[in-house]
């Protein structure tokens, strides 16, 4: 090896998604970085072209192919989105025993190096290998992530969950990205839900069918007027997902249940969201709640982590989050 720095340009990177700002506009480039850097063609994607209006206004989108940076091809047959190959060989199994109210998509998961869901399993499916090898190296870990919940032992992690059967809980298709399951010192049983973020935004689309949420809702007592009016009147993702928690917890019998939203530090609208969700709270449940900055998760399971799996927090970070890396690329592309 030769020890020389790949010297990476612009126009390597291909074709630039960048509709929902600056903060997606650098996390696209940081992934078409990676791309490049592991010598992958760019993938086709969907671009949508305006071309009109109807008579009522609405606009008429016409899809087009095109190469984008963050996208490849072939992630199906070989691994290109993963750090692990056993997370590669994990995410090929979960695509084969899908069931219906599964919403995992399959060219999301292999071929775009953008999305949330691939990053979900990239974080996730390790801790996983670190429970099954070392166990007490995963309590450690996820102590010290969460230092302010009573963590003793971990016992399940899971991904891409949806309890089923769906009617038992809030019968839609909402699924935690994933789940910490753990026990107190007592042995008293709590989850922790976690809902990951890369550049999608919190889901602003409404259930259509809110009795069955709103009563659950004024079940929980955890609302406030404001908040018992607005799930009335249709839930949007992040209150679906905190009904799901609460009610999953409840079926369940736990001593209590967390929310996360864990984003980039930078990720430009979750604290709106979360906002409205923690001011619709009465105070005494204001705590379940938070969200976490990706960064500081990563730093904080690196204490404890496997000598063998510190390769791969690296390679996380560098991956998803070292946009100090691809900002000259950023400024030349926007000034171009």
């Amino acid at each position: 090896m030769s020890g020389h720095k790949q010297i990476i340009t612009l126009g390597q990177l291909g074709n630039i998604y960048s509709s929902n700002g600056d903060f997606t506009t650098r996390a696209a480039i940081l992934q078409s970085f990676y791309r490049v850097s592991i010598n992958e063609e760019c993938g086709i994607g969907n671009k949508r072209i305006l071309k009109g209006r109807k008579k009522d206004g609405k606009p008429i989108f016409e899809s087009l192919k095109q190469e984008y940076g963050h996208l490849v091809s072939g992630g199906k047959t070989r691994n290109i989105n993963f750090f692990f190959d056993e997370t590669f060989e994990y995410a090929k199994y979960r695509i084969k025993t899908k069931i219906p109210e599964e919403t995992i998509n399959s060219n999301r998961l292999f071929n775009n190096l953008l999305s949330s869901m691939p990053m979900a399993f990239n974080l996730f499916h390790p801790l996983i290998l670190i429970k099954e090898k070392y166990p007490d190296s995963i309590t450690k870990m996820v102590k010290n992530v969460f230092p302010e919940l009573p963590v003793d032992k971990v016992d399940n992690i899971l991904i891409e969950y949806i309890p089923i059967p769906v009617g038992s809980y809030i019968m839609d298709g909402s699924a935690m990205d994933a789940a910490i399951l753990f026990k107190d010192i007592l042995g008293k049983e709590y989850i922790i839900s976690i809902e990951t973020k890369y550049t999608d935004q919190l889901g602003q689309n409404k259930a259509k069918d809110n009795s069955l949420k709103l009563d659950i809702a004024k079940s929980l007592g955890m609302f406030t007027t404001m908040g018992l009016d607005l799930i009335s009147k249709g839930c949007t993702q992040i209150y679906r997902n905190f009904l799901l928690t609460e009610k999953y917890r409840f079926v369940h019998r736990l001593a209590d249940s967390f929310s996360i939203i864990l984003a980039p530090r930078d990720h430009p609208t979750t604290d709106k969201e979360i906002d409205s969700l923690v001011g619709n709270l009465i105070p005494d449940f204001k705590y379940k709640l938070r969200k976490y900055a990706l960064e500081d998760f990563i730093e904080s399971l690196k204490p404890h982590c496997p000598e063998e799996f510190k390769k791969w927090l690296n390679w996380f970070y560098n991956r998803y989050l070292d946009f100090n890396k691809t900002e000259n690329l950023y400024k030349e592309f926007i000034n171009q």
